[in-house]
């Protein structure tokens, strides 16, 4: 992917731009804040690849460009099959360590929120400081574009798809399932309205 984004923007600095993004990111990463159990952080985990796959899953749709939406989609894939892959372990260290709902619901909150305010913010950052050197970027400035991609996230966001991968390690009973998925979809539209 470097090759074709740096054949169409040769002129951003895309390993500083990425440098400088792993600098503030990488001690977000420290096994000291993993989740208090294996299968809490597989929950987290699961959450990090439902957020990926279906931003993927949006760029794909919403690309005029060809190429772009071929390897937003791969990589949409890739992510589906790391879900699964984190899904499965989950399952199996659930099993030996029953953990209540209740705390699987907090974990999956959590990390839904440190997705908002860390991952998807610092990574924004660092493309716009790159874009536009000797600029500051705060909040606002996120939450300004966020506004202005809201309309884009209406039209191609998966919110079925992400809301379904999201309740999935609660382990609903099917009934349960299909009443929670359309909440939590209508919640999301909802926010993303008010993001607008």
């Amino acid at each position: 992917m470097t090759t074709c984004v740096a054949e169409v923007w040769p002129e951003f600095p895309w390993q500083q731009a990425f440098d400088a993004f792993l600098g503030e990111y990488a001690p977000l990463c420290d096994a000291a804040l993993l989740g208090p159990t294996p299968a809490l952080e597989l929950v987290a985990r699961c959450v990090v690849e439902t957020g990926t796959s279906t931003l993927y899953a949006a760029l794909a749709q919403a690309s005029p460009e060809p190429v772009l939406a071929a390897l937003a989609e791969r990589i949409r894939r890739d992510e589906v099959r790391h879900y699964k892959h984190f899904y499965r372990y989950f399952r199996t260290y659930r099993e030996r360590e029953p953990v209540a709902r209740t705390a699987v619901l907090r974990s999956l909150w959590n990390r839904v929120r440190e997705i908002d305010s860390e991952d998807e913010f610092i990574a924004i950052k660092h493309v716009f400081l790159a874009a536009t050197p000797g600029a500051s970027f705060a909040r606002a400035d996120y939450r300004a574009f966020r506004r202005r991609n809201a309309e884009l996230a209406r039209r191609h966001f998966p919110f079925v798809t992400a809301a379904k991968m999201l309740v999935r390690p609660l382990l609903l009973d099917s009934r349960v399932e299909r009443l929670a998925v359309p909440l939590l979809v209508g919640s999301a539209r909802a926010v993303n309205r008010l993001a607008a």
